[in-house]
Formats: structure tokens, sequence, C-alpha cells
């Protein structure tokens, strides 16, 4: 099939009578469709033409015709969902070849009118789009995306499971089918070399080079079909890849065999076989280990059972019990988990109280009782009665869902150590083909051996691996990622596993990070009321807060029996206080340093070195409530572990100067820092960075502004959600163990890509000189080349035995 049969685009065969073309300057461009037409002048038009240069398709496209389909709403609703006033939709997409098409997709979807963000997953083929749905529809979207080539699709586990399947199923099917030839060619080559050595009539001779001609064949023209598929686009596009090296290798050592078989010399067919058969096997290897690697979002989303069982109500004493899948439950509705069964959404306990076991999700080891009011997440398995639950969020907003997505985004970012490989691995390729040439005019030319010349040009581009530059950084990365989420570790992304490597002071926050975040209620020193109604007050101020200390005061109110309505409203200033308009006066509380900044008298009151909330009507003080806070357990042995492995601590509060001094104290921190606002924090994090890199460890309100200023935020689960959300780095446990763990595992990742760029770098200089010197054959080539991306892949897949710093 000629060039010009092909179609500009998408590269598939122009059908028979189609006559569509577009003049660019003095060349005339052919199209299969007025898609692919519509596609490339949009490609154009928006100044990307730079990705046809760019592209390196390996594999077989979708067919002809596949986007002709048209797309409606309904049909795309089972995979949109509301995220605050935009809706996110998830496909799957069929058709991408390289990075290149994610940098497309990216590019062209992005820039639509509504589209607000759009992320496309390479390793996993999945794009998520936050868009508004006032002005762009899922259907106009998905239809877009399928002008430019690609078969979007619903996404759903089950089709990437199936996706993922096809591609393994093709893939051994022609790995098997090479084998098998590949066997047949070595018992008939054995035959030649005897004969070599101990005669063999010329007939015979002749016959077995004419079998082993035809067995190669099938093996040559189908089972290494996408290597020679990607040469011939790579030669098109004049962009030089791994599958141009591996066809040239091929065709000429099955080129030459050709010739030598109708002159009467000797033929290499079985090198040529072996050559396709041993790199298939590296494919095989490498979808094993990237597929290993990349598992830790099916092991999260699996915790959670697919089913639930929803109560209806009914006419009869009882309700009806409806079996149905989880994805569909709304929130708000009534649900039963029965004993023993796991909990297939997050919910909140109607009534009674049963014994939880959270330990894979939250990774506490003993059970916990939950009682009526209490929320239990998606995954925790119920050891007590049977019990009821109101839905709080459905499964696509599930705690788990939000850490699987955590754990895919990660995998979809690079690392910026990856940038380095990919500045050589554009001009590898070109490299290895001139020395591949000027070996060959070496041999033929200088040492007058014009079967050596082959042979060794041929070793030459068959030895030469850019995968393993290629697979050096993003499979660390994949494992990494995938280890640290089995241990309640969340890295955002390839990027931040690199930042945390590099820390070199780490800032804790106080409250709710170092210490447990369940304070408790000391004292209540009430001045001009009686402690009763100051506590009541209290109650009215902190309804519905998720500061520690606000809930600690809702919760002793509770426990008092007394009244405390909620507000209509209240301002709340992070890092300081609370402030309510009742009646008809502004109700405060929070810090001496606020209510002094509203220009409130406060007493000179001694206290002990605990933490205290002050409170004022109008102009009025009312008193104070004092509280404790013990620190973790673990949080002693942790800063021990942090302070040898040569990290300095510091601690950063808004509390009292005593008592960031004493939790400092008793935990061995040497730099402290008091009374700060959240924008002060922010100020001495930015200011400290100048010296070294730094992470912020924070779990509140007050803490967002430092956790999005610092090189690296961390945040526990447990913490509130903007604190969550500005954070590069998310404990699913709260557990201060794991964050010596992150840096460990980090500062091992970053020293395991380093070994595999070592690798890769040094065997490629071992052994092009080696091939060109002819001291490698084609098939030794081969299976070197096979072996060093096993090689990178393999000790990639060492992180998952990674063991925890003592």
């Amino acid at each position: 099939m000629n060039e010009s049969s092909l179609c500009i685009h998408c590269t598939l065969p122009i059908p028979r009578g189609m006559n569509i073309s577009h003049r660019d300057g003095d060349a005339e461009l052919r199209f299969c469709c007025q898609g692919c037409l519509g596609a490339y002048l949009i490609i154009r038009g928006a100044g990307l033409e730079a990705f046809y240069a760019r592209r390196q398709w390996v594999e077989a496209g979708v067919a002809p015709g596949s986007f002709e389909a048209r797309f409606s709403d309904d049909a795309l609703e089972e995979c949109v969902s509301l995220q605050q006033e935009h809706s996110r939709m998830n496909l799957l997409l069929e058709g991408i070849r390289c990075a290149s098409c994610v940098w497309l997709i990216e590019k062209i979807i992005g820039a639509l009118e509504g589209i607000d963000s759009i992320r496309v997953n390479y390793a996993t083929h999945r794009v998520q789009i936050l868009f508004d749905r006032s002005h762009a529809t899922p259907a106009s979207i998905v239809e877009s995306i399928a002008r430019l080539g690609y078969l979007p699709r619903p996404w759903s586990a089950r089709n990437h499971h199936l996706q993922a399947e096809r591609e393994r199923r093709t893939l051994l099917i022609r790995f098997s089918a090479a084998a098998f030839l590949s066997m047949q060619l070595m018992g008939y080559s054995a035959a030649l070399y005897a004969g070599y050595f101990q005669g063999i009539a010329p007939q015979s001779r002749q016959l077995l080079q004419i079998l082993s001609a035809v067995v190669a064949a099938p093996v040559i023209f189908y089972c290494g079909a996408p290597f020679l598929q990607g040469a011939l686009r790579a030669l098109r596009l004049g962009t030089p890849n791994m599958d141009m090296l591996i066809s040239i290798g091929v065709l000429c050592a099955y080129g030459y065999s050709l010739y030598a078989l109708a002159v009467g010399g000797e033929v290499y067919f079985d090198s040529a076989s072996m050559i396709v058969t041993l790199v298939l096997l590296g494919r095989i290897f490498e979808s094993m280990a990237r597929g290993k690697a990349s598992c830790a979002v099916d092991r999260l989303l699996s915790l959670s059972p697919q089913r639930a069982k929803v109560l209806e109500e009914t006419a009869g004493a009882q309700p009806a019990i409806r079996d149905t899948p989880s994805h569909q439950v709304e929130a708000g509705a009534l649900i039963r988990v029965y004993p023993g069964e796991a909990f297939p959404l997050d919910a909140l306990l109607l009534r009674g109280s049963t014994e939880v076991d959270a330990a894979v999700v939250t990774g506490e080891s003993r059970p916990v009782v939950k009682s009526a009011g209490d929320e239990i997440l998606a995954g925790a398995i119920n050891l007590g009665p049977a019990v009821d639950l109101q839905v709080l969020r459905r499964a696509e907003h599930s705690y788990l869902s939000r850490m699987a997505a955590l754990v895919e985004d990660a995998q979809s970012r690079r690392a910026p150590i990856q940038r380095q490989a990919d500045r050589i691995s554009a001009i590898f390729v070109p490299l290895v083909l001139l020395l591949a040439l000027a070996t060959g005019l070496y041999w033929a030319l200088v040492q007058g051996d014009t079967t050596s010349a082959w042979l060794c040009a041929i070793s030459v581009l068959v030895v030469a691996c850019p995968c393993a530059l290629g697979l050096a950084t993003p499979t660390a990365i994949l494992v990494a990622t995938g280890a640290a989420s089995r241990r309640g570790i969340l890295f955002r992304g390839g990027d931040i596993v690199e930042a945390c490597s590099q820390i070199k002071t780490l800032a804790f926050d106080k409250t709710g990070t170092l210490t447990e975040g369940r304070p408790r209620i000391l004292a209540i020193e009430a001045v001009g009321i009686d402690e009763i109604e100051l506590l009541r007050l209290g109650g009215v101020l902190e309804s519905g807060s998720s500061h520690p200390l606000g809930r600690a005061i809702c919760e002793e109110v509770q426990r008092r029996g007394l009244q405390a309505p909620p507000p209509a409203g209240h301002l709340a200033i992070a890092g300081m206080g609370v402030e309510i308009d009742f009646e008809g006066h502004p109700l405060r509380g929070g810090s001496r340093r606020f209510l002094e900044d509203s220009g409130i008298v406060v007493q000179n009151l001694c206290g002990a070195e605990q933490t205290e909330v002050l409170f004022a009507s109008g102009d009025r003080y009312l008193g104070r409530m004092l509280f404790e806070d013990s620190p973790r357990p673990e949080a002693s042995s942790s800063l021990a572990l942090l302070r040898r492995m040569g990290l300095h601590c510091m601690l950063l509060t808004g509390d009292r100067k005593d008592v960031g001094e004493r939790v400092a104290q008793e935990l061995g921190i040497e730099e402290v820092a008091c009374e700060l606002s959240p924008g002060e924090k922010a100020k001495r994090i930015q200011k400290r960075q100048l010296t070294g890199e730094l992470m912020m460890i924070g779990d509140g309100i007050n803490d967002a502004p430092a956790l999005a200023e610092a090189r690296v935020g961390c945040a526990m689960a447990g913490g509130t959600d903007i604190a969550l959300e500005s954070s590069d780095l998310v404990f699913t446990r709260p557990d201060l163990m794991r964050l010596p763990l992150a840096i460990a595992l980090s500062r091992r990742t970053l020293s395991i890509i380093r070994q595999n760029l070592f690798w890769a770098f040094s065997y490629n200089l071992i052994a092009m000189p080696l091939a060109a010197t002819g001291q490698l054959a084609p098939i030794y080539s081969a299976l070197a080349m096979v072996s060093s991306s096993v090689l990178v892949l393999g000790n990639s897949l060492r992180l998952n035995r990674f063991k925890e710093p003592l």
C-alpha cells in the first residue's frame, strides 16, 4: 500500500472512490473522511501541527468507520457525575498510541467552550473531563473527541478490564505463534548447521533453507506486524523510534537471507524470527509488570461491595429490601448491612451500635465501636448485628473513590527527572541508525566482509534499547505510588515523589497533627455569668464547627443536655475565631488576639500551659475555657526517626507560646513559632524555603495557605476537605509514622530511578560497541535488548518489597 492511499490524519486506508483532499502549499493532502479533514484543520488552526511530527503510533488504530457514530446525553449519563457547580465525565478512549495523543486530546478538547479541565491517563487510557453543562453537553464533548480519531466509550472498571484483556490476548497470540514457528525454524537451522560441518546434499540444504524462509515469513509479517506498522508510520512522519530499529534489523536479516538463498550462501532466517519472538516476550513481561504496578486503583475500589441492600417503604410494617448496584444509590437513601458484610457506601449509622473493622480502609488495627450518628466508611466490615444507615454520598464521591482518584492522578503525573531521559531518547534512535550505517560501511569497505557487515549492522540496530530509557522513570513511579497506597500514603504525582526525596525541613501544625485532635475541656472560667451559661453560649457559637476545639465544646454541651440552637449564620476567621450575631449583639469566641483586635479588654488571667478559647458578647468579656489535647502516641517516635534521617523539625501553631513550647519540649522539637495567623504561617514557610525544600504537615482550614505555600503540603485523613485539597501528600490513616515511611520510600524511589537510568545508559554504551565489533550475534543482541528492559522493570518492582525504616 503506497503512502498516497493512506489518510494523512489517521493513517487508515482511504476507501475506493473517496476523494477528500486539502491543498497545503504545493502539497495535496488526502483524507479518508470529512471527520479526519475537520480534525486536521482544527489541529492546524490551533497551531498544534507539531502533533504530526511528535506522535509515535506503535499499534493498529481502531477500525474505519468507528468515528461515524452519534452519541446521546442519555446514553452517557452513567459516566457523568456532579461536582459542585460543574459536571465530571469519565471516558475510556481506544486508539491512544503514544504520549502525543494525550497531548493532542488535552490541548484540543481543553480549549472547547465549557471545558474547565481535562486529564488523560496514558497508562489506563482513561480521560476525566470537568465541564459546565450550560455551555457543553456530554454528547458534544464525546463527538469532538471522536472527530479527533479516538473511539470513546463510558468508563467503567469492566470496560477497562475488557480492553486490557483484549490487548493482552492479542499479544499472547502473536507471541505464541512466533515461539512455535521459531522452534520449528531452530530444527531446520540445527540440520543446516550440522550439514555445514558434516556435509549435506545440496538439494536437502536448499529445501531446508526454503522451508526456513516460508516458516519465518508469518513470524516477521504477522507476529511482527505491530513493529512494522509503527516503523512505517515513523518513517512517513520522520520520527524514528524503537519500532524502526527492530523492523530494520529484522527486515535486513530476512532480506539478506533471501539473497543468500538465491546465490547459495548461508541464511539467517532463525535470527530474524528469534528477534521478533524475544521482543514480543519482552513486551509481555512489560505488560505484566505495568499491570502489577498499576493495580493499586483496582485494589482500592474492590474494597467496597458492588451492590447494596436498599430499604424501601411499603404498606406493611417492615420495609422492603432491594438489591441495587452501589453506583446507583443516591445520597439520603437508607441501606441495611448484615453481620460480616462490608459497607458499600459512606453512610451514617441511624440507630443502635455495632463494632466495625476498618483496617483495610483506615489501618486501625482493632475494631471500633460505632454508635448512632457516627459515620462509617465504605469498605469497612460490620462485626456486629444488622444495622440500618443513611447514605451520605454517592459511590463515586466516597472516601475510597477519592483515594483511588488520587492514586490514578499520581500515576499520570510525570517526575521532573523523566525530562532528562526524554531529551536523550529524542536523539537516541537517529544516532543508532548512523552508528549501524557506519558499522556496515566499515565491515564492507574496510574489512571487505559483506556478511559481517550485514550481521554487525543488524546487531547494532537490535541491541540498542531506548525502551530501557523510556521505562526507567515511569515504571518506578507506578510501582512506588501503588506500594505507597497500600501503606496508607497517597502521592499526588511523580513530581511529588521526587520533591519528597529532597525535603530538608518539616514544619508541623500542632492541633490534630502532633496532637490527637480530640481535646477535652479541663476548666470553665466565667466572668459575670455562670459556667453553664458560658458553656451554652459556646455551644451556640461553635455549632457545626469542624475545628477540634469547637467539636469538644459541642460534645460537652451535648453530654450535659444543654440546649444550644444553631445560629442563622456565622463568620469564621481562620486561625483566629468565630463571630455570630446573637440576641442583638456580636458573640465572639477565639484566641486572646482575636478578642483584643476586636477592641475587647481581656483580663490578664494566668493559667496552666493549656489551650484556651476566650468569649465575649458585644464589648463585654465573658470568660474562657481551658483544654487539654494529648500528643499522638506515635508522635515522639516518629519525630525521633525523622531526626535520625537528617531532617530538621519545626512547630508552627496559632496557640499560646507556653502551650506550643510545652508540646515542642515534650516531642523534642527545637524550633517553635507560636500565636501565628494562617497568613503568618505561609509567610514564614515562604521565607524558610529559601534555605532548602520544606514540607508542611497540617489538617485544618487554617493550615491551607501554609500547605499550598510549602514545596510539599501533607495532610492526614480526618482533616478538613480544604486541607486535603491543598495537599500534595495525603495519609489515609491518622498515623504520623506514615511520614518517615513516605520520605524513605520517595528517597528509595529516586535511588531506583537513578539506578535504572545508569543501567540504561551503561548498557547502551557497552552493548553497541560490542555489536559493532562483531562480538554479539543478532540473536544475542535481541536477548540482551529484552534483558535490559526486563531488568529495569524488575528493579522497579523491588519497590513493592520496600521495608519500613526503623
